[in-house]
């Protein structure tokens, strides 16, 4: 079943994970600014690549643990309208950094970061979702690596763990620049946390609290106006896929 944007489409039956909230709030979030070149760590379907692509004029690589995921990110990447700057490959972080002499001045990622919850039967789910593949501790070195010294590195994890990535981080010479908390409604506790991260230290931006939801249950304002340049939405508060998909 496609997942209809406003400037491309995405397949994601394939993908380890299929699209969801956290990703369209990261992508939408996101500000690659001036960046030349883009680095996205286990796009999946590739829905962030693809939108930090139509974000910006820059060269975007993919990677991937997951060969399935791989193959549909390649597919979606070859029919969007960028595909002669978008790219995917099958590769760890771990060795993807260790490999390179690129630097990036933007990396992005929706990280595995379930490590203490209930592990699912399947084994691509459990590398996806949780830190068995790839520690935080291994994230941030490995993008310390990589990052270009005015570079910015982004990121969304469940607000229970931001507070730790963010001391993790800071200790290894990655800081806070610019941050926004958001919950399922205004009433609720945050449930995510977005994130970004340079190697200077400096003022830390903590945009307004974003909720999702209103108590109707419809999208509020704010979240509609965040990822308006992506969605449409269908009159029920939908996001649009492929009529007959």
């Amino acid at each position: 079943m496609a997942f209809i944007f406003k400037q491309f489409e995405v397949e994601d039956r394939q993908s380890t994970l299929r699209i969801g909230t956290d990703a369209m709030l990261l992508g939408s979030w996101a500000l690659p600014r001036n960046a030349s070149s883009i680095l996205d760590i286990g796009t999946g379907c590739g829905v962030l690549a693809l939108m930090m692509a139509q974000k910006s004029g820059a060269v975007v690589n993919a990677i991937d643990v997951d060969p399935a995921s791989v193959n549909e990110a390649r597919g979606n990447f070859r029919r969007s309208p960028w595909p002669d700057r978008i790219s995917v490959v099958h590769e760890t972080l771990q060795r993807f950094a260790a490999g390179t002499t690129h630097g990036y001045d933007f990396i992005i990622t929706n990280p595995p970061y379930f490590s203490n919850l209930l592990k699912s039967p399947s084994t691509r789910k459990n590398h996806t979702r949780h830190d068995l593949s790839l520690t935080r501790e291994e994230l941030i070195q490995a993008v310390l690596k990589i990052l270009t010294e005015e570079g910015l590195f982004t990121l969304i994890l469940p607000a229970g763990v931001a507070e730790t990535f963010i001391s993790l981080a800071k200790a290894s010479g990655l800081f806070l620049q610019r941050r926004l908390d958001v919950s399922a409604k205004p009433a609720s506790r945050p449930l995510r946390t977005l994130m970004e991260f340079g190697r200077k230290e400096g003022r830390i931006t903590h945009e307004p609290y974003l909720s999702l939801r209103d108590d109707s249950g419809g999208y509020m304002p704010e979240y509609l106006l965040l990822t308006g340049e992506f969605h449409y939405f269908h009159p029920g508060g939908h996001h649009a896929r492929k009529a007959g998909s």
